[in-house]
């Protein structure tokens, strides 16, 4: 689970629990040395996966060129399988993945330093690393915790179901701000604390279900649905924003990016709705609901100076952010302003925390991944591996767009099937996804976005978003009921994003063909 960085550890400890890797004898670590016990049947898992990606990078590079590539696009495709493996089975830390890929590809082909770390000095990484900045602050003080939960009390109710709601809110609201790992450990103890009152159903099986619902309803599926309804809402967003910038010159800005997915909001009470029939909700009260939350609010203490400022600084950059195609300051040199202001002396921040609660390692396995993907783009190694999956399409004649879609996206959500990190899912979809637009014909931004954000609607298994895999593992939930109700969530929202959007789209004028 390579998104789980620094503000992220009360999730973390929730979901070892439950979803500890593989049992076995530890590994010793070396003297005078600080290392974390990692079980020795991981540690040889991941020594394989490490020692296997060396080795196909090496067949990449010494083997006869494949027909459609030369030796050059050929070793650059091993490095991004290089990337995608090592970063899909956690075998290297995200720093090293981040980096390592780029450096890789600089030293098998000659690439020019500045080339193949392209994306560390673009407007998206530098939008990334406000957005994290933000976040940290938002889960290193109280502070998002107190929004949480004001909004969660808004409805004033005893019922369960309006009390969901009221935190699924909270959830959306902040996610503009907040990655949806970021938030699953944000709303994880909200949820468990509402779980924990008394409510009306006395009977031991509804009160499971109860908690079921709550839990992976507030800490896994809001902030998974909400993921694509904001540019800094979830990694792959970002990454196809670079890529595409890269690729073929169309700017992403946080206001576009709003736009193109409102109709992706009808999925939220979709998923409310969903959630409340599967889990047989409806009707349950929730005694002491209105007495807990403002006593958990109460015990965060009076807000302070530093929170106020903070509230304003990320006011001030959500305007500067909307009003984008006006000041025409792009978002990347929007995230930077707010964190020099977030950190002026009169803010009373403290940089140190704030800093230890950044996800710096996800930053830069996000930057190397929009790199690999610009490196692909410039070897022509992108139009060889979208060739590959437009041929049976073609080879079936099918034309229509809608058609071409469901496939193509039912088709990656096989192939990604496992992959818990969104960072390695984005690395390996997006690139082939903008050149299997182009192969086939169709408009690279809407096809592409449609397909990236389609692919966030994961939970026909339980692992393979991180957000999801957190919550489930801390509702107690069996795998067989969530893969049956994760199956029928996916599927509805699948269907809906390819159809509903590409209507979108063609509203816009930006139609698919």
């Amino acid at each position: 689970m390579t998104e789980i960085g620094a503000a992220n550890q009360i999730a973390a400890k929730a979901v070892r629990a439950t979803v500890a890797e593989p049992t076995g004898k530890l590994a010793r670590p070396a003297s005078g040395a600080l290392y974390s016990a990692i079980p020795a049947a991981v540690m040889r898992k991941r020594c394989i996966a490490v020692l296997a990606s060396f080795a196909l990078v090496a067949a990449a590079r010494l083997a006869p060129a494949l027909p459609g590539l030369n030796w050059r696009s050929q070793t650059i495709v091993g490095v991004f399988v290089w990337f995608v493996l090592c970063t899909a089975t956690n075998a290297l830390p995200p720093v090293a993945v981040g980096v390592g890929a780029p450096m890789l590809v600089v030293c098998l082909t000659g690439t020019k330093l500045a080339s193949a770390f392209s994306a560390f000095n673009g407007n998206v990484f530098f939008l990334a690393l406000g957005a994290f900045v933000i976040a940290a602050v938002m889960t290193a003080t109280p502070l998002g915790k107190r929004i949480a939960l004001a909004i969660t009390s808004i409805l004033r109710s005893s019922r369960l179901d309006r009390v969901m709601g009221g935190a699924m809110a909270a959830t959306v609201f902040l996610h503009g701000v907040l990655p949806t790992v970021s938030e699953t450990a944000l709303f994880l103890p909200v949820a468990k604390g509402l779980t924990e009152l008394p409510h009306s159903s006395k009977d031991a099986g509804e009160a499971a279900r109860v908690r079921k619902g709550l839990i992976i309803t507030v800490a896994g599926l809001t902030p998974l649905f909400a993921g694509a309804l904001f540019l800094t809402g979830a990694f792959p967003n970002l990454m196809l924003a670079g890529v595409l910038a890269h690729s073929s010159g169309i700017q992403i800005t946080w206001l576009s990016w709003f736009v193109y997915n409102i109709p992706l909001w009808g999925l939220l009470p979709v998923l409310f709705f969903a959630t409340r029939r599967w889990f047989h909700l409806s009707g349950v009260e929730v005694e002491d609901a209105m007495v807990a939350l403002p006593r958990m609010r109460q015990e965060l203490g009076p807000m302070q100076w530093s929170e106020k400022w903070a509230v304003i600084c990320v006011t001030g950059g959500f305007v500067m952010w909307v009003a984008g195609p006006v000041t025409h300051i792009s978002t990347g040199m929007v995230a930077l302003i707010v964190v020099l202001g977030l950190f002026a002396p009169w803010g009373k921040l403290d940089a140190k925390s704030i800093g230890g609660a950044v996800m710096w390692d996800v930053l830069i396995l996000l930057g190397g991944a929009i790199s690999m993907g610009n490196l692909l783009y410039k070897s022509k190694a992108v139009a060889w591996l979208a060739g590959y999956v437009a041929m049976p399409i073609k080879a079936l004649g099918i034309h229509s767009p809608i058609l071409i879609l469901l496939m193509v996206v039912f088709g990656l959500h096989i192939a990604r099937a496992g992959i818990v990190s969104a960072v390695a899912t984005g690395a390996a979809f997006i690139p082939v996804t903008v050149g299997l637009a182009k192969t086939m014909g169709l408009a690279v931004l809407p096809f592409s976005v449609i397909v990236t954000n389609a692919l966030g609607y994961a939970v026909f298994l339980p692992i393979s978003i991180t957000a999801v895999l957190i919550a489930f593992s801390a509702s107690g939930m069996k795998w067989g009921e969530a893969v049956k109700f994760g199956a029928i969530l996916s599927v509805v929202a699948n269907v809906y994003v390819v159809v509903v959007q590409s209507a979108w789209f063609d509203l816009l004028g930006m139609p698919l063909r």
